[in-house]
């Protein structure tokens, strides 16, 4: 027969059996590393970032993110860069990038 205590510490208990022993390391290692041995914490903010993760990636699937990518050239960062134009005869002919 269960007593009070009992059902009170076992209504706020949670196990979880069937957690891949990968899972379980990335757990136990991060909640080392980053919350103090607190699995609770570790895995709470596991489920935060996930749940960010995803909604994300919805909206950006969906276009609705304000999203533009700016990719430079190395060649576009140097203004004063030299482009040389060789010609049959062996001459060179240097002229400016813009």
């Amino acid at each position: 027969m269960e007593t009070e205590i009992t059902k009170k510490v076992n209504k706020n208990r949670m196990i979880i059996r069937r957690i891949p022993e990968w899972v379980k390391k990335i757990i136990i290692d991060k909640a080392e590393s980053e919350h103090c041995g607190d699995y609770g914490a570790c895995i709470s903010q596991l489920v935060r970032d996930a749940l960010e993760y995803n909604q994300l990636k919805h909206k950006f699937l969906d276009d609705e993110l304000n999203v533009s990518l700016l990719i430079k050239d190395k060649h576009n960062e140097v203004e004063d860069e030299k482009e040389k134009i060789k010609f049959g005869n062996g001459k060179e002919l240097e002229r400016g990038k813009n």
